[in-house]
């Protein structure tokens, strides 16, 4: 990952005595076809360095250092910094140096295993005594070494520096700063031996004695990065190509699969003006990227990831994102804007609750909560009308809590999911009730004691903390927990003892903030008094309270005029509103709920394709649309690749919500109990349905959540400023392989 520095472009110089350089690239030769692990070295008054070179990072092939004391080492080395063998070998060198190319070429040819030895020879060049011949072989090495370690090109390029005069040594490991290095390699001969100063071919062919051998030692170092310069592309600064920089020459001498040798002139433009204008103008060419970059982003992605290298962000915007992402999802901090209180725990969570208050109930209590359902509540099939037996208030609460306790997991599973399986286009199949079933003995059947709400308040943060959900807004109708002994609810109470069993989980265990929007149900009767509790309750809890959601079946919905009318205090109190529009109804309903309710968000909002002008409308306004894959899967149905049943089924509009009507999404979970998710795994559905959703896409996603909390405007600002580290963090360990 790119430093401060990147920004202001001051991009740091590596700076080495001779070295062996490794740079590791993928892909296909410049040369030749396939992948390849190359060798480049340059050859002055002793071809044989280059053996010694070659003895040292091949050892499988030319074992040189067999009788070294330290061999085991360099092994290890080699293999601990990713070192393969060489399957080519590339020489740059002058014209004045045919007798050490042709002990060179003899001492290749000796070698019992066959490997390719390529050889550029500098046409102007002779001695290097002059410095229009430095600048040739400076040209040739950087046009070598560009076109050996480009991005993508092969497995692994190794530089040595340790052969040819200086010039050409300080060349190479200026290409090799500029490039890319993982390791670098410097071969220190401490006495050399008369055997050792004028070696025939042969004595290179085979492993050294101990007394040669252990006369020279390679020290490793590293890693060089490669520059973020090369790679950048900008309309008036096209990236550092190898083609608009060619190596070919007039070839020399030839042995099929064996060797070449080329003559090489250079060319123009010069490789090395080119990268010395480019350094110079670095801070116009980081800019001008920038700017291209966010002038393509349909919608703004963490400040913090435009710091990345072009090559990291390239990977992002290419990795399209996969199962094997999962662990990696639960880390990353997320927000979930669309999350109901009674359907967040799964069947093991509701147990928790149900353990805490049964725990506190005498034996009497005990006895009277199951009699009422003993005669059917063991059955492998409950009676239609089981959630009438269980009773009212916290008889209700302590019944539930009874069954819960009484039955396995695996047994509650069968009972509260089975009557509605398979789980898709409930909505069409069975009606929205069908969808809500698993939920029957959660929320308002389980929340009738305090003891109830405080344990349900630390099931419910924990599970959020668990997922890597930084910040969630709860949605609950308060009015429907804790009744008393006449059916009232205590909207109040509930929501002292929630705020205070929050904040001392949040306390013993911080990572998650939790926010309440208070539900308005649409399937009741909305009255003014539930308009007066909700302002009220905003304003006793302003720190808790932060928005009201329009909730509830949109099919047994009153009229939206009638609805807009008893709004009235809430729009001059300013509040937020969320509405549930456009589940599988007309997108009628979307536009009645923005222009008629003023909703700053849509709950689901699946029907804006009917209606392209409302959605321009959303897009420009930046209202966004809260997405819950799966729970949409459930209630109305949509193709998934991993479910069969749903092969015939429209496409999911997240794709043409994000590319062609460019609206603002979030994705959410609606309610994770029951349709046993995690907003991790919302994200990977969605890019299932999406089919080639980028991890550069779902970054964005997530940033959108956080972007549209009904927080004050400074408060939305804190926490992405906040998160934004965090997410760079988890990215980068990503794109190392860390995780």
């Amino acid at each position: 990952m790119a430093t401060l520095p990147y920004l202001y472009g001051l991009e740091p110089r590596v700076k080495s005595t001779s070295a062996l350089v490794i740079a590791c690239t993928r892909g296909a030769s410049a040369v030749g076809e396939g992948p390849k692990s190359i060798l480049l070295c340059t050859l002055g008054a002793s071809w044989a360095v280059v053996p010694e070179v070659f003895g040292i990072v091949a050892p499988g092939v030319l074992d040189l250092f067999r009788n070294h004391p330290r061999r085991r080492y360099f092994v290890a080395e080699l293999e601990r910094r990713g070192i393969v063998a060489p399957t080519e070998l590339w020489v740059a060198t002058t014209v004045g140096t045919q007798e050490q190319r042709n002990s060179l070429i003899q001492w290749w040819l000796d070698l019992p295993e066959h490997r390719t030895l390529r050889i550029w020879v500098a046409e102007r060049a002779a001695d290097l005594s002059s410095a229009n011949e430095c600048d040739e072989m400076r040209e040739l090495i950087f046009r070598l070494v560009l076109h050996a370690s480009q991005s993508g090109q092969h497995e692994t390029l190794v530089l040595s520096l340790a052969g040819g005069r200086k010039t050409m040594s300080a060349d190479l490991q200026w290409a090799g700063s500029i490039f890319g290095a993982r390791a670098c390699l410097h071969v220190i001969d401490r006495s050399l031996p008369e055997a050792l100063k004028k070696p025939a071919p042969k004595l290179f062919a085979a492993p050294l004695d101990p007394t040669l051998a252990d006369s020279l030692e390679p020290v490793f170092f590293g890693p060089f990065e490669r520059s973020d310069l090369v790679d950048l592309h900008t309309e008036d600064c096209p990236a550092l190509s190898p083609q608009e920089f060619p190596i070919e020459g007039m070839m020399l001498e030839e042995t099929a699969g064996r060797l070449e040798v080329r003559l090489w002139r250079s060319t123009e433009p010069s490789l090395v003006e080119t990268w010395c204008k480019r350094e110079r103008n670095r801070a116009r060419v980081y800019f001008a990227h920038l700017k291209a970059l966010l002038e393509q982003e349909p919608r703004p992605n963490w400040y913090g990831l435009y710091r990345l290298s072009p090559g990291e962000i390239d990977r992002l915007r290419k990795r399209t994102v996969g199962p094997e992402l999962r662990t990696w999802l639960a880390t990353l901090p997320k927000a979930d804007l669309h999350c109901h209180l009674g359907g967040v725990l799964d069947i093991r969570e509701q147990r928790e609750v149900a353990r805490a208050v049964w725990d506190g109930l005498s034996t009497r209590e005990r006895e009277q909560a199951l009699n009422a359902v003993r005669s059917w509540y063991c059955r492998a099939q409950w009676p239609e009308n089981w959630r009438d037996l269980l009773g009212k208030g916290r008889t209700r609460g302590n019944t539930a809590a009874g069954i819960l306790r009484s039955l396995s997991e695996d047994e509650l599973a069968r009972r509260l999911y089975g009557p509605t399986e398979p789980r898709v286009a409930l909505g069409k199949r069975m009606g929205f009730r069908a969808y809500e079933l698993p939920g029957d003995l959660s929320g308002s059947t389980l929340l009738q004691s305090e003891t109830a709400v405080r344990e349900y308040a630390r099931q419910t943060y924990r599970r959020l903390r668990r997922d890597g959900v930084r910040y969630c807004e709860l949605r609950c109708s308060p009015q429907k927990y804790l009744h008393d002994e006449k059916g009232q609810g205590d909207a109040q109470r509930f929501l002292n003892v929630f705020r205070e069993a929050l904040r001392q989980v949040e306390r013993e265990e911080p990572g998650t903030e939790i926010r309440l929007v208070l539900v308005l149900d649409r399937r009741r009767d909305i009255q003014p008094t539930d308009i007066r509790l909700v302002t009220q309750a905003r304003r006793a809890y302003p720190d808790l309270i932060v928005g009201v959601d329009i909730a509830g079946d949109e099919q047994t919905s009153p009229r939206f005029d009638e609805l807009s009318h008893l709004l009235v205090p809430l729009f001059q109190d300013c509040l937020p509103l969320t509405i549930h529009a456009g589940e599988g109804e007309p997108a009628d309903n979307i536009w009645q709920a923005v222009y008629r309710l003023h909703g700053e968000r849509v709950g689901h909002g699946l029907t804006l394709h009917q209606h392209p002008e409302l959605a321009k409308r959303l897009r420009d306004r930046g209202i966004a649309v809260e997405l819950c894959p799966t729970s949409n899967l459930e209630v109305v149905g949509y193709y998934d690749p991993e479910i069969e049943v749903t092969w015939n089924m429209a496409e999911y509009p997240l794709k043409s919500y994000l590319r062609e009507l460019q609206l603002d999404v979030v994705l959410c979970t609606d309610n994770p109990g029951i349709s046993r998710t995690t907003l991790a795994d919302e994200y990977l559905r969605a890019a299932r349905m999406y089919r080639d959703l980028t991890l550069w896409q779902l970054l964005s996603l997530v940033r959108a959540s956080f972007e549209h909390a009904f927080l004050p405007a400074d408060q939305r600002s804190d926490r992405l400023r906040r998160y934004d580290s965090e997410i760079v963090e988890r990215v980068t360990e990503l794109l190392q392989g860390r995780i």
